[in-house]
């Protein structure tokens, strides 16, 4: 069983542009912003430290660097609107987790993008890509569509 994760914001003033459209920068904000909160929803975040994370040691020094990124523009945003997310993982590899976004203002497209990130543990100041642990596979499967 797969589910979507949906979340929603309202645009702010300083995201658009003269033309008082979205910045399209804005757009791959959000949707790092809604990925964000399905790990936070799921009790994970996309950088625990040694100190914040949960008292499992699978949590402790995960990352998750972003390797590609992907959007397509359909339609425009502007100031004040609220923006809805809906986002599922199109694929859960062995160290990567690929998210699908499709983003809307009512039932009105206005993007869909695609984010890659790779699972990492922190070492001396540096990023380690690892498998990604049981623990998080598990949690995150559940937004897993084939």
């Amino acid at each position: 069983m797969s589910a979507e994760f949906s979340w929603e914001r309202r645009v702010e003033f300083c995201e658009t542009d003269a033309a008082g459209i979205v910045h399209f920068s804005s757009l791959v904000i959000y949707m790092e912003q809604a990925e964000h909160a399905l790990l936070r929803s799921l009790g994970l975040s996309v950088a625990h430290s040694a100190t914040s994370a949960p008292d499992s040691t699978t949590w402790k020094n995960v990352s998750w660097p972003r390797v590609r990124v992907e959007c397509n523009f359909l339609s425009p945003a502007k100031f004040e609107d609220i923006v809805s997310l809906d986002v599922f993982l199109s694929a859960l590899g062995k160290k990567s987790v690929t998210y699908q976004h499709r983003l809307f203002i009512g039932t009105r497209a206005i993007a869909t993008g695609s984010m890659t990130s790779v699972c990492c543990k922190r070492e001396n100041g540096t990023l380690v890509g690892q498998e990604i642990p049981a623990e998080i596979r598990d949690a995150l499967s559940a937004y897993l569509k084939s």
